[in-house]
């Protein structure tokens, strides 16, 4: 009987890890994609200088800034009507039209906000919606793709888009010397070819919904004000830092924390929050409190070694290790830690805002001026070093105050049973 048991046991096992290795293709998928995207940047760095890659990073960092009222969270919720709807195409179509008329709107916006504020070289900065639209409206689509169970395909057409947008910029290098708005039009466009490739997998339907379209925009702002405020908290200091120093200053800013921060994104984003949604939606949240709690000293540890592995290889990547400073790396390590718990943290609160949600909003409002003025003056006073050191301490600021807000609300519960 043993001998007739054991190879069933054994196709069990086979099967359980490819079962676990095709559930986190997806996620390492991404993840390669965005080390092709931060290798392509790096190039820049090395090849063509600090002062374009400067300039490169923050348009990417006003990019990201327009990308928050072309959104407007609409990918949420046009997710959550596709999960729960027949009619997939309309809610992709609708949500298409919203996406696209936004991201319209807030570009002429911005054209014109270019041509009568008395910005220098000022259309240098245009390309800056180009990017903040691609980016949108790929985030959409990925979104729904997603939702859809289309999870290989979304990463795979990521991975692609990455790989076409290193060899345009190789072949641009080859050619001589760039600028950053032919690097960010690069950019652009490899965002809109792969969200055209993947509304093609999503066939959305032609039309309109007028009351979906209400819904959208209503529930999707609500949804993500609080993430609106964290990405503008931190938005603005690639900007700030670079009305004071100057886009050489910005590029070393960059290869120390923008870096870190993008792996932080990935993991995170495609990753560690699907887990997390998986796992505490199927608990209480006074149990999801606990384990946030329980598993935060761990996720400081891993974080705070995986960003200084991460700015050394980015400073040798660049071709600027004699730019390293261990008092730098320090600092890097402990804001970029304090950055991914904050993330964490605030997945665990949109997924149980019973734990207070509402409170982790109202901290982030009281923190907004403060933070951006922290960082204003960390620019001006210490330029690259005083940057490092307002994201960190800002960090660690909101990541103390959501882990208090998490323990009041986990007061008096019962220990979790594992």
């Amino acid at each position: 009987m043993t001998g007739v048991a054991a190879p069933p046991r054994r196709r069990g096992r086979a099967g359980a890890l490819g079962a676990k290795a095709r559930s986190w293709a997806p996620a390492m998928m991404s993840a390669a994609a965005s080390v092709i995207v931060t290798v392509a940047s790096l190039l820049i760095a090395r090849f063509d200088g600090f002062g374009a890659f400067g300039t490169f990073v923050a348009m990417q960092a006003i990019g990201v800034i327009l990308g928050i009222p072309m959104l407007l969270g609409v990918h949420v919720n046009a997710s959550r009507a596709m999960a729960a709807r027949a009619d997939g195409g309309a809610v992709a179509g609708t949500a298409l039209v919203v996406v696209t008329g936004a991201s319209l709107l807030v570009s002429a916006g911005y054209a014109g906000l270019l041509a009568l504020a008395p910005v220098p070289d000022a259309a240098r900065l245009w390309p800056a919606a180009a990017l903040g639209a691609s980016v949108s409206v790929m985030s959409l689509a990925e979104s729904l793709l997603r939702i859809r169970g289309r999870q290989l395909l979304a990463s795979g057409l990521r991975l692609a888009g990455a790989g076409g947008y290193l060899l345009a910029l190789v072949a641009v290098l080859a050619g001589g010397h760039g600028d950053a708005g032919t690097y960010a039009a690069l950019f652009a466009a490899a965002n809109a070819v792969c969200a055209a490739l993947m509304l093609l997998g999503l066939r959305p339907a032609a039309g309109w919904d007028a009351g979906l379209a209400r819904t959208l925009l209503r529930e999707g702002w609500v949804y993500s004000t609080g993430q609106s405020l964290l990405l503008l908290l931190f938005g603005f200091d690639v900007i700030l830092l670079m009305q004071a120093s100057g886009p050489a200053a910005v590029a070393v800013y960059a290869l120390y924390i923008g870096s870190c921060r993008r792996v932080i994104g990935v993991l995170f984003t495609d990753s560690l929050a699907s887990l997390l949604i998986a796992s505490l939606s199927r608990t209480g949240s006074s149990s999801s409190g606990r384990v946030a709690l329980r598993h935060a000293p761990r996720l400081l540890g891993l974080a705070a070694a995986g960003a200084s592995g991460v700015v050394l290889a980015s400073l040798a990547a660049a071709g600027a290790l004699h730019r390293l400073e261990a008092g730098w790396v320090a600092l890097t390590a402990i804001g970029c830690s304090a950055h991914a718990l904050v993330f964490v943290l605030f997945c665990v609160f949109t997924v149980q805002p019973a734990l207070g949600l509402a409170r982790i909003r109202t901290a982030l409002t009281v923190a907004f001026v403060p933070g951006l003025a922290l960082q204003a003056a960390g620019a001006a006073v210490g330029g690259v070093l005083g940057m490092i050191a307002a994201f960190a301490a800002l960090n660690v600021a909101l990541a103390w105050r959501f882990l208090v807000i998490i323990r009041r609300s986990t007061a008096g519960a019962p220990p979790v049973q594992y």
